[in-house]
C-alpha cells in the first residue's frame, strides 16, 4: 500500500546517485532527518510525461515557492541507474535545485508500497506520487491512480495544497 499521511517512510535503506562521476550509496535517513522534504517519484527518467511535466513542476518557480514555504530539499526517486538519473537531472537544468536518487532494482519503490508494474513496457517502476515528509513521516500525500499524470502529483498541486 503506498504511503499515507502518518506513515514512516522506509528510511532504513540507501539509493543511488553519481558523486564525481562515480556511483555512491546514499543513506536515506540523514536526507530526511530533522528535514522538511518534499519527495516526488517517477516511473522513468527520460518518459515523455516526467520530462516534460511531473519532473519541471517541482523546478523554477514551484521550486522556489517550496522552499519559500520551508522546504529544506527536493527529492525525486526513479526506477533507473544512477548514471541515468544524473544524465536526467543535468539534462533537465536542475542539479542544483532538485536531488535525483536512483532506485536502480526497486526495492525502495517496493518497501515503500510504490511500486507499479509496466510489464514488458518497463517492468517494476515507481507510482507517480509526491509527498511532504517531515523528520521521515508523511505529513501529505499526493498520488496518481497509474503512471499516468493528472497533475495531482505535481509541484503546482502540492503548492495549491500546502
Amino acid at each position: 500500500m503506498a504511503p499515507r499521511v502518518g506513515d514512516r517512510l522506509p528510511l532504513h535503506m540507501s539509493l543511488m546517485r553519481l558523486e564525481n562521476g562515480a556511483p555512491v550509496e546514499v543513506p536515506l535517513t540523514p536526507l530526511f532527518a530533522d528535514k522538511t522534504v518534499v519527495l516526488f517519484t517517477i516511473p522513468g527518467a527520460f518518459t515523455s510525461l516526467c520530462r516534460t511535466s511531473h519532473f519541471p513542476s517541482f523546478a523554477g518557480a514551484n521550486g522556489e515557492a517550496l522552499r519559500a514555504a520551508g522546504v529544506d530539499s527536493i527529492i525525486c526517486i526513479g526506477v533507473n541507474d544512477p548514471f541515468v538519473m544524473d544524465a536526467f537531472n543535468t539534462t533537465m537544468g536542475t542539479r542544483d535545485s532538485i536531488d535525483v536518487l536512483a532506485d536502480g532494482d526497486g526495492s525502495w519503490v517496493r518497501a515503500a508500497g510504490m511500486a507499479v508494474n509496466l510489464g514488458k513496457f518497463g517492468g517494476t517502476r515507481a507510482r507517480r506520487g509526491s509527498f511532504v515528509v517531515v523528520d521521515g513521516v508523511v505529513r501529505k500525500a499526493f498520488l496518481e491512480d497509474g503512471p499516468a499524470y493528472s497533475g495531482v502529483s505535481g509541484g503546482k498541486h502540492m503548492l495549491a495544497n500546502w
